[in-house]
């Protein structure tokens, strides 16, 4: 299943949630920084359309860290309802007095949705991505009382933007997830729509952009734009996963990659060789399953990375 699509009249009258079937790295300008702070949510027992490996993917996750050299004292995981559009907001505010040479992490899995031409025609207010917390979602869906309670990247970035260090890691389990990344003042290093190219081409296209946003990332020197590693563009969506996996696929691979996505043996996985590891997998992933677990179609889609500031620290090894 999606992670969520874009936002639909419902037959009841509501909005509702639509769904449909989902490089060698080097190290440059790398910060080890202390100490690091991680907000982890994940989000299955939605009222409508609820998921089914959000929360494992959270878990999942805080494990990860936590062996990954995160101190398990700074890492804060919240579950289902506890993950409202309020809680969110307070949780990244309770850090606004972290020290500049701090590190803070937000992951989120769960629904991510898009305001399409349907929702924009009757709310105006309303345009692009969302993440889209518990409260959001009512038992027919999204609606005019619910839809306050989304996320949008604006009021994402401007509580960032209160925080005391520019060292921000924001990585998203979610539909349409890579519009989250400032386009203003961030590389994003895969097309925004990989469903629309050849896959060889859209691949090559990453690769090349990946350069681009290395190069990037060693001349950085200000800005609070975080680093955004996102599980797809901001037009493609993502996907709940397999029983086989336990996880979504792009948090499936991303764990993975905190023992095994050290490229260069140095002792540490950074941002940009997570990413790495984690895209040529999903890739490999998504041109080769036809049907697993009652997945008939897949959909192609890339995770991305997108920032403005130097390559950070992600896991220790």
């Amino acid at each position: 299943m999606r992670k969520a699509s874009m936002l639909r009249m419902a037959a009841a009258g509501a909005i509702a949630l639509a769904f449909s079937p989902a490089f060698t790295s080097c190290s440059q300008n790398v910060k080890i920084t202390a100490p690091h702070y991680a907000l982890v949510y994940g989000i299955a027992a939605y009222q409508y359309k609820p998921l089914t490996y959000t929360v494992d993917d959270a878990l999942g996750m805080v494990t990860a860290l936590t062996g990954g050299g995160w101190d398990p004292a700074n890492i804060r995981e919240k579950a289902d309802a506890a993950v409202t559009k309020a809680q969110i907001k307070s949780d990244i505010l309770s850090l606004a007095n972290v020290s500049s040479d701090s590190t803070v992490l937000i992951y989120y899995s769960g629904h991510g949705s898009y305001a399409d031409a349907t929702w924009v025609t009757l709310y105006p207010t309303y345009s692009g991505p969302y993440i889209v917390p518990y409260d959001a979602v009512g038992i027919y869906g999204l609606d005019s009382t619910t839809a306050p309670n989304l996320v949008s990247p604006a009021e994402l970035e401007s509580w960032l933007a209160q925080l005391g260090t520019k060292n921000i890691i924001l990585i998203l389990d979610s539909c349409f997830s890579g519009g989250f990344a400032d386009p203003g003042s961030a590389i994003d290093s895969s097309p925004p729509d990989y469903s629309a190219m050849p896959s060889y081409s859209a691949f090559a296209a990453a690769m090349a952009n990946f350069g681009g946003l290395l190069a990037a990332n060693a001349s950085a020197s200000g800005g609070k734009t975080p680093i955004v590693l996102s599980a797809a563009g901001s037009k493609e969506s993502s996907y709940d996963g397999t029983s086989a996996m336990a996880h979504g696929v792009f948090t499936y691979y991303l764990l993975q990659a905190a023992t095994s996505g050290d490229a260069d043996g140095d002792g540490f996985v950074t941002i940009t060789e997570a990413y790495d590891y984690t895209a040529k997998w999903v890739k490999t992933w998504d041109q080769t399953l036809t049907t697993q677990d009652n997945l008939s179609e897949v959909w192609p889609f890339l995770p991305h990375l997108s920032g403005g500031v130097g390559d950070l620290v992600l896991f220790t090894k």
